[in-house]
């Protein structure tokens, strides 16, 4: 395994013990979870940014940019890896209580006509509908959205849209400003 894959590993993991930590301190609470997703996002950027500027010191000949942009997706994708696989088992076995109390919330905001009404407006589909079936809808799509599967794919989707775009971003800076030839 090649040395540099390290990195990646180790601030996956890193974000992984904070997750842990916090959930078992009681600081991880059901509003809380933006913080999470900007040091995952924060780590996702350092990851790349050391992991291609490493690669790019070692390398005798330099690179062309797609080489640089491979090189960088290829340590942002481990991370993004570890920690996707990580949020489905977080949801999924360490605390399906969140996902419980999301359903419970969705419930909450269905038993309010106006929001029955709200939904009626945005989709005129269901103008003809009842209130009991627009309320069993969006119940199924509450279980469907909050299920630690879906948390996973949208994670995994996100986190890799996250790292192409990170990887093209800093590959153009370590080109222009750090790495520029001077021919």
């Amino acid at each position: 395994m090649n040395r540099i894959y390290f990195i990646p590993i180790g601030l996956a993991l890193l974000w992984i013990l904070i997750k842990q930590m916090a959930f078992m301190l009681g600081l991880f609470t059901f509003g809380s979870v933006q913080i999470f997703v900007l040091i995952n996002m924060l780590l996702l950027t350092v990851t790349i940014s050391i992991s291609l500027y490493l690669i790019k010191k070692k390398e005798a000949n330099p690179a062309n940019f797609l080489q640089d942009l491979k090189k960088g997706i290829g340590t942002g994708m481990v991370y993004t890896l570890l920690v996707s696989g990580f949020i489905y088992v977080f949801y999924a076995k360490i605390h399906p209580e969140y996902n419980t109390y999301q359903i419970a919330q969705a419930k909450e905001l269905l038993e309010n006509p106006k929001n029955l009404e709200k939904i009626r407006a945005k989709n005129p589909e269901l103008a003809n509908k009842s209130d009991k079936e627009i309320t069993k809808m969006s119940l199924q799509q509450a279980k469907m959205i909050a299920s630690a599967s879906f948390t996973f794919i949208i994670g995994l989707l996100g986190m890799t849209l996250y790292t192409l775009f990170n990887s093209i971003l800093i590959a153009i800076i370590y080109r222009r400003l750090l790495f520029r030839r001077t021919d």
